[in-house]
């Protein structure tokens, strides 16, 4: 019996050794190889879990025949049986990411349980050589459905813009969403993404329908760009990464310059076809003034004289290619360290990005530092805090395209140099392209510090109080000294400008959260307040008067002040406070059935007490159908939801400070001070700008989530539109600012993903998306409301009911009078003349539709993935085209160059052709010298393109090389960005022009060609 016993004791411990098994796995990326740190792996209805180190290994201790579930932000959660993980377990990337929390302000939800409009991109998107960029706004271009971002110069360090869901402004510069990061609400003058090293964001949530913005009230009608940094992560060993890239930048450039002999051609031609409209008019001079005749004879003399007196030298340059820097340099280097203990956590990174302009002269360098911690201090109370770090400086800038484009081929390759060291000029006083990147040194230096201190409370097992404040400093410095030596300063015998801000803003916000659940019902509350203040100061002054000397270094050396007139608009100082009370509801029943609702009042001090106030409600639902009894049979659908919303948001960007207020200026009258009335009258019935949006949607997950879906149809209407009104000279200033008008958005976003088995040998995926807006103006207190910015002698950029925003003023051009070679344009009222009444308003800078296309594939540690975004449907106004068709002298006593496109040019009767006669002096029906250029629909193109935005090949090194040296990852790659574009515009660059549409002095996006590598150990 002794024997039974201890063999049932045996077999019994046997079996419970059997029954307990320790487990060890590697998780990995499908598509690269790489091991993904940080992944979990949690047992399926139990309670053992851990978290993959710095190799994406881990080591558990599991029951017998028990179910893991391996999730890591932006993969597919996946289920696998613990004996399946002897081989590495690959995770596919999600391209809806429904397991991972987001970020819907003031709290995070699943996005299975989302009912709002989210889209979301996480940090391997936003990785160096996926996006070679300085701002964080140009990576988000092509890749979420319904934000259109547009990078309208490629100066270094410039800044793109942003539209979410198209423009719901009346002004242009109103039109950017939103932006907060980690929690900060980042608003002001000169705020921008630049402000953020993009390899220190872990997740960027775009909150696009007013029910998901309703929770920011009165600053959310543009959308909002909710972005959340990295954190260390707790129980994870100390884990280092490295990347860097080098490279370089160059624009290429498909429009040529005239050469010396084509210019002399146009030359002569735009002479001797006035000269012969001259002696037309002389031999039959009835109707003609003896003036007349004398002027016209002396004018015939002036252009037989020039003529005559043109020598060309026997050279030609492209200028163009001339001020280019084909191989500008390009360098990124971002170092981070991460980990935590059972207790704590923190992140800590270095970064450094620095570009040289690929045109002309300038530098940009941006230096970044960021620190994160958290303690658990007990069961009850975690304490949080960062600080992020940024100095960027922007020196020697000087982008001579005009003058490029001005000078004639055979200027000299060198600057003429005066006896006293000062530039001089070869013909007339025209700038020599390479003498205006002399003798200036300009520098812009901005330093920013942001960040936030939080604890979270936990009050009850349901109820947590989390309380944050969060800063941001901002100042800046700018600096503009012309030495005397230059063609700047030479008139001032120099000159120094210098002005800069010093800002301060901060929001604190307390809130509470309660989330329960009653057998099938689950209830999440969030009710709190806000407080905000925006500081803003700036200073400045003029200097001039320096020694003809090149050692200048400050302004010590000048001799006398500047004008006193610019006082006013170097110095000022203002500060907004503004408060807000909120509470957000969201219900579910079986995790089927769900509803949320929002509420917030806003006030802010901008506006007087009678408006001060507004409310922001919104209220959503949605409907998980695949949890559905009836849905669970079927193999064919594995997530289907659908949702709609409807909220309220609002704008106060627009309304300046002291819009409200009627207060004087300051000024000096013979030599004493004085005040007089300010350009803008004071308007103390001014409220709040008020969109209202309703969104449908639907999420789909087919094939076990191999395909996805993510369709909505919006629609919103923003009454009360803010801007200004021009006034009578008579109250003695020029604008009022007004609630103007009404406009209105209507699209549809789409997203699909398709993408390999997970376990397939070559992995691959395609992620498109589409957004197709159509903007409409409702109503305007005027018939006619400026939009862009005022172009001497361009287009006027207007905003006209019935009209999208952004459209321009302009005569509708008929063509070429194939007889005299002169434009033709629509005489609209058929009065004989051509004036302000002739005009059309054609629309332009908004695209019928907008996206971008992701296609990645791997096998065996090599990658590659390929972005191409597009946009169509959208025409932008040439400027530099129609300010060149104009062949008289300039003010600098020479006749421009021309592109390349006047080659083809009218030259004798019967000639069929789009470009007109070139002719100096009045011709035309109109009898004009302007005649043949005047703003009209010539000067409007097809803007339409496709452009391989990025593209990045990369190898993955094998782990038995890696263990040698220790080191967890490796991953080398090459990328470009902007690598060909697809368009029929005939100029530099499609995407380079201003919001409003308009291309004036907007540098093309270059080229950039890089090599790089990713370490972690």
């Amino acid at each position: 019996m002794k024997h039974v016993y201890l063999l049932s004791l045996a077999c019994m411990l046997s079996m419970g050794a059997y029954a307990q098994q320790v487990i060890k796995g590697t998780v990995r990326d499908s598509l690269t190889r790489a091991p993904i740190p940080g992944a979990t792996i949690k047992v399926v209805n139990g309670t053992g879990g851990v978290t993959a180190n710095e190799k994406g290994e881990f080591e558990l201790r599991v029951p017998a025949n028990a179910q893991l579930r391996i999730s890591s932000i932006g993969f597919e959660t996946v289920m696998i049986p613990a004996t399946a993980v002897i081989r590495p377990i690959m995770l596919t990337t999600s391209a809806q990411m429904l397991q991972m929390p987001v970020v819907i302000g003031y709290g995070t939800r699943q996005r299975t349980a989302v009912t709002t409009s989210i889209s979301s991109i996480d940090s391997r998107k936003l990785a160096p050589e996926n996006n070679i960029v300085s701002d964080v706004g140009k990576a988000l271009q092509g890749r979420i459905p319904g934000v259109f971002v547009a990078s309208t110069s490629g100066a270094p360090g410039s800044t793109p813009n942003i539209q979410i869901r198209g423009v719901q402004s009346a002004r242009a510069q109103d039109a950017n969403p939103l932006i907060v990061i980690d929690g900060l609400v980042m608003e002001g003058p000169g705020i921008s993404l630049s402000s953020i090293n993009p390899q220190d964001i872990e997740t960027i949530d775009v909150l696009k329908d007013a029910a998901s913005a309703a929770i920011y009230g009165a600053r959310g009608s543009s959308g909002v760009i909710i972005i959340t940094t990295k954190k260390g992560k707790q129980g994870q060993k100390p884990y280092f990464t490295v990347n860097a890239y080098t490279g370089f930048n160059n624009v290429p450039t498909t429009r040529r310059m005239l050469n010396s002999s084509e210019y002399a051609s146009a030359f002569n031609d735009s002479r001797n076809n006035r000269v012969a409209d001259i002696d037309a008019q002389l031999a039959n001079p009835d109707g003609l003034t003896p003036l007349q005749i004398s002027q016209l004879q002396n004018e015939r003399n002036r252009m037989t004289s020039q003529v005559a007196d043109l020598k060309m030298a026997d050279r030609s340059t492209d200028w163009i290619d001339r001020v280019k820097n084909h191989n500008a340099p390009l360098n990124n280097i971002q170092a981070s360290m991460s980990g935590g203990g059972d207790k704590s956590t923190y992140y800590m990174s270095l970064g450094r990005y620095a570009e040289t302009g690929a045109i002309g002269t300038g530098r940009f360098e941006r230096y970044t530092a960021k620190i994160d911690v958290s303690q658990q201090v007990n069961n009850w109370l975690r304490l949080m805090g960062n600080i992020n770090l940024t100095q960027s400086v922007s020196k020697d800038n000087s982008y001579p395209l005009v003058s490029a484009f001005n000078a004639r081929p055979d200027t000299p390759e060198e600057p003429v140099r005066n006896a006293d060291g000062s530039l001089g000029y070869y013909i007339g006083q025209q700038q020599h392209p390479l003498g205006e990147m002399m003798e200036n040194r300009n520098k812009n230096r901005t330093q920013t510090w942001f960040g936030n201190l939080a604890a979270e409370l936990k009050l009850h097992k349901n109820l947590q109080f989390r309380s944050a404040f969060a800063a941001n400093k901002y100042n800046t410095f700018n600096r503009d000294y012309q030495s005397p030596l230059g063609y700047l300063g030479k008139f001032q015998n120099g000159y120094l400008k210098t002005g800069g801000s010093d800002n301060f803003n901060y929001n604190f916000d307390s809130y509470f959260t309660y989330t329960n659940r009653w057998n099938k019902l689950g209830l999440t509350g969030t009710a709190g307040y806000t407080f905000y203040s925006i500081e803003t100061n700036a200073w400045g002054y003029d200097l001039n008067g320096f020694p003809r000397v090149d050692v200048i270094t400050g302004g010590a050396a000048a001799s006398a002040y500047g004008s006193t007139g610019s006082i006013g608009s170097l110095n000022g100082n203002s500060l907004e406070t503004s408060e807000a009370y909120f509470g957000r509801l969201a219900f579910d029943w079986d995790n089927k059935y769900m509803l949320g609702a929002s509420l917030r009042t806003d006030g802010s001090s901008k506006l007087r007490k009678d408006n001060r106030y507004a409310w922001f409600p919104s209220v959503s639902a949605g409907w998980d159908v695949a949890q559905e009894a009836f849905m669970q049979d079927q193999k064919l659908f594995q997530f289907l939801k659908l949702r709609s919303s409807y909220g309220i948001s609002g704008n106060i960007r627009a309304v300046a400070n002291f819009a409200t207020q009627h207060l004087m200026q300051a000024t000096s009258y013979v030599g004493e001070p004085a005040l007089r009335t300010r350009d803008m009258v004071g308007n103390p019935n001014i409220r709040w700008e008020e969109t209202r949006q309703f969104d449908a949607g639907i999420d789909v997950g087919m094939f076990n989530n191999r395909v996805t879906l993510t369709a909505d149809y919006y629609n919103k209407s923003t009454t009360g539109l803010l801007s200004v009104r021009n006034i009578p000279w008579e109250f003695g200033a020029q604008t009022l600012p007004f609630n103007i008008g009404d406009i209105r958005n209507k699209g549809v976003d789409l997203e699909l993903a398709v993408s390999s088995a997970r376990n397939a040998r070559v992995s691959w995926k395609v992620e498109t998306n589409l957004n197709f807006n159509r903007n409409e103006i409702i109503a305007l207190s005027d018939s006619v409301l400026s939009y862009g910015t005022f172009i001497f002698g361009g287009p006027q950029s207007q905003a006209r009911v019935g009209q999208a925003v952004g459209s321009v003023q302009v005569y509708n051009s008929l063509g070429v009078d194939p007889a005299t070679g002169d434009m033709i344009y629509e005489d609209r009222n058929k009065d004989g003349k051509w004036d302000a009444k002739d005009y059309i308003f054609v629309p332009i800078a908004l695209p019928k539709f907008t996206g971008g296309t992701t296609l990645s594939a791997g096998y065996k540690g090599v990658s590659v993935e390929a972005l191409f975004s597009y946009v169509v449907g959208t025409k932008i106004y040439d400027y530099y085209e129609q300010s060149l068709r104009n062949y008289d002298l300039d003010w600098f006593g020479v006749m421009p160059n021309k592109f390349e496109i006047v080659n083809r040019r009218w030259r004798k009767p019967g000639d069929v052709t789009d470009v007109p006669r070139a002719i100096a002096g009045a011709h035309g029906a109109g009898k004009t010298a302007d005649w043949n250029y005047r703003p009209s629909t010539q000067f409007i193109y097809d803007a339409s393109y496709v452009r391989l935005r990025n593209l990045t090949v990369a190898y993955m090194l094998p782990k038995r090389l890696l263990d040698k040296a220790t080191i967890s990852r490796c991953k080398v790659y090459v990328a470009a960005q902007n690598l060909f574009t697809i368009t029929k515009y005939i100029g530099f660059d499609p995407e380079a022009a201003s919001n409003s549409g308009i291309v004036s002095s907007n540098l093309p996006n270059p080229r950039s060609m890089v090599l790089g590598v990713d370490l972690s150990f």
